[in-house]
């Protein structure tokens, strides 16, 4: 009879454990490898600027940094790689993000099959090279942070 208690016992920080860790470790994805592709809500694309922010906050809503840091988007479409081309000198982590011209940051949105309408926030360069993005949920408001590929996202 111990036996069975110990196993109903181990189940049970089993299922503890999954149901507490699963959440946390679920919001650290991959984005799919296909072309995702960033909406303006607004008429704003003759104002774009894609620029480092001030990294005051880990990650998120952070004003934007230095004006020397930006790139115009110019019309047409633009892959995000190609405003990386220049090798890692600074061996800090950089977070970029959309700004109009009053420097307040614009929110494109992205959407992909089988996931609900998400709000792109920053792109996180890492001290490797490696980017993610930051991505917030429309309908409730989470936050994701995904690893992803740079030359997979555009601007239309």
């Amino acid at each position: 009879m111990n036996q069975l208690k110990d196993k109903f016992l181990l189940i049970g920080i089993i299922c503890i454990l999954l149901f507490t860790t699963l959440p946390i470790l679920s919001n650290f994805l991959v984005t799919p490898d296909e072309i995702l592709k960033l909406e303006f809500q607004t008429n704003v694309r003759s104002q774009l600027r894609f620029c480092k922010q001030n990294p005051i906050q880990v990650y998120g809503r952070n004003p934007m940094g230095n004006q020397l840091n930006c790139f115009s988007v110019l019309e047409g479409e633009v892959v995000l790689e190609s405003f990386f081309t220049e090798e890692i000198t600074d061996p800090t982590e950089t977070q970029w993000a959309f700004y109009d011209s009053m420097g307040k940051q614009v929110f494109p949105t992205v959407v992909w099959e089988g996931v609900d309408p998400l709000v792109f926030v920053s792109l996180v360069r890492s001290k490797r090279g490696q980017f993610g993005v930051q991505l917030q949920k429309k309908k409730d408001g989470a936050y994701y942070f995904y690893r992803t590929k740079i030359s997979s996202w555009v601007i239309p």
